[in-house]
């Protein structure tokens, strides 16, 4: 490579591993999180769920600002607000404010994304697109394979606030290199309008569905907020590409969308997502809950997983013009589907080693995927919409992850729920509506959760805690029905893709 390019990805390179461990870090971080501020497993869930929605929802109109004002320019916007978030993140006084922090570091990632994708797109010429592509996915992985190791030793030494502080060290690292490895633009950006009100269509459509699909199992799936809910975002996803015919710079260009190519890219982008975010946020929780862990090892009990995922990210890209990108997704969807189909089978009694065999088929068969399918989306859309079809392309990946957060915690709840109230009822133990809903998913250390176990007789304690932990593995079990069924609609649309117009000549 000539040296302008491998300063070019140095200095994506430290960005890029910022936003992977940002984000699979504070997964780890939910039990002392909920020891901390005495919050429940659906409100933690939203600190991971709350960055993936801003990060999603902020996506689009980043890769839209990138090519119209210029791809490093945003990076240093975006990483100033992550940088500015992290603080918050880290002086947090309430699980309010984390969760408020998180949301605006998802915004600045959500800047910076973008422009990162679209400069590692451009740079290269043509037929090196997936190796650059495949070669920042890997990075990022490896960010995500590191993040929990990270956050464990925060929690470790007593403090998961060190977390953040460390996301504040990296991202400044990432604001000193980025002026000095990263060229300034020199082509001329289109003078347009931003599309506000597409952007607002948008994400309130996204949010609305998240959070009728966060708080649908608390207030019950027939209740009219919730039918409400899903009204409103169906009407908004539906308005939104009527509003986008009016103005002259919409925020999509409706002939990116109509693109059968494009659709099913964006399709193999998002399809394998749960599988993947599903395992990030409920592996750690579960060594700790299910297993009794402690908090640092549990943070690396996810590392077949992430492994797998950062080589095979880097891998994918070295492959995709020689295998091509249908046999990779292919491929990578099938392993997905087998992992799914055995933790849907899993027994605590099959211990941490009969997890491992799941981790390394999601992990293999994600990294196989995600990189050709966000490959494809960038060589549809052409190079003046490289930062815009990167954003759609990880919009999608980072909605449907959230959807399957949501929606898996929501089956996850329903699932333990059920399994707790009939182990109770056979104990002969009656206990409120409120203590079985702390039962739920429960700490282990939570004084919340000690106080229900120390009021049952001493001969019931046991029993109850092995009915929490049953649970626990009963909701997991059924949440992975939907992600199961989401990766063998990934084979089908792997199948449907035509390789030979998206396969690089010549290697």
């Amino acid at each position: 490579m000539k040296r302008s390019v491998t300063s070019l990805l140095a200095g994506l390179g430290i960005p890029t591993l910022t936003i992977g461990t940002d984000f699979t870090g504070a997964l780890v971080l939910a039990t002392p999180i909920e020891l901390e501020f005495g919050a429940d497993i659906t409100t933690t869930q939203w600190v991971l769920n709350n960055y993936a929605l801003t990060f999603a929802m902020g996506m689009v109109a980043g890769g839209k600002l990138a090519d119209s004002y210029g791809r490093r320019r945003l990076l240093l916007i975006g990483l100033v607000i992550f940088v500015t978030a992290s603080l918050g993140c880290a002086l947090a006084p309430s699980v309010g404010w984390l969760i408020a922090a998180r949301a605006a570091q998802g915004v600045g990632s959500a800047i910076a994304w973008p422009s990162i994708l679209a400069l590692a797109a451009t740079w290269l010429s043509e037929e090196k697109r997936g190796f650059a592509i495949g070669l920042v996915l890997g990075i990022v992985t490896f960010g995500n394979v590191i993040g929990p190791a990270l956050g464990g030793i925060a929690s470790g030494l007593g403090d998961w606030r060190a977390f953040f502080v460390i996301n504040l060290i990296l991202g400044t690292l990432s604001l000193l290199l980025v002026p000095r490895l990263v060229a300034r633009d020199t082509q001329d950006w289109p003078e347009e309008r931003i599309d506000f009100i597409g952007i607002a269509l948008l994400a309130s459509a996204v949010l609305a569905l998240l959070y009728a699909l966060d708080v649908g199992a608390d207030w019950g799936w027939t209740d009219p907020r919730i039918l409400a809910l899903f009204i409103v975002a169906l009407a908004l996803f539906s308005a939104f590409p009527l509003w986008e015919k009016r103005p002259a710079s919409p925020l999509i260009p409706l002939n990116l969308l109509h693109g059968r190519q494009f659709q099913l890219a964006l399709a193999a982008n998002g399809l394998v997502v749960p599988a993947v975010f599903l395992l990030f946020l409920y592996i750690p929780q579960y060594l700790q809950k299910v297993y009794g862990w402690h908090i640092f090892h549990a943070s690396i009990g996810s590392l077949p997983l992430m492994l797998c995922l950062s080589i095979f990210s880097v891998l994918s890209g070295r492959l995709y013009g020689t295998i091509g990108p249908q046999k990779l997704l292919l491929f990578g969807y099938t392993l997905v589907t087998l992992g799914c189909i055995l933790i849907t089978q899993f027994s605590p009694a099959w211990g941490y080693w009969g997890l491992v065999p799941a981790m390394i088929l999601i992990g293999t068969g994600s990294g196989l995927s995600v990189g050709p399918a966000g490959t494809i989306a960038v060589g549809a859309a052409g190079q003046a919409r490289a930062g815009l079809a990167g954003a759609l392309s990880f919009m999608v990946h980072l909605t449907m992850g959230a959807i399957g957060v949501g929606a898996g915690t929501a089956v996850f709840t329903a699932a333990n729920a059920r399994h707790l109230a009939a182990g109770l009822e056979r104990l002969s133990l009656k206990v409120s509506p409120a203590d079985q809903g702390s039962l739920i998913g429960a700490a282990p250390g939570s004084e919340k959760v000690r106080a229900i176990l120390d009021s049952f007789p001493a001969e019931a304690r046991g029993k109850v805690e092995t009915l929490v932990r049953d649970g626990f593995n009963m909701g997991i079990q059924d949440a992975y029905w939907l992600a199961l069924a989401l990766a063998a609609l990934g084979i089908v649309v792997a199948f449907r893709l035509e390789e030979e117009q998206h396969t690089p000549k010549g290697g």
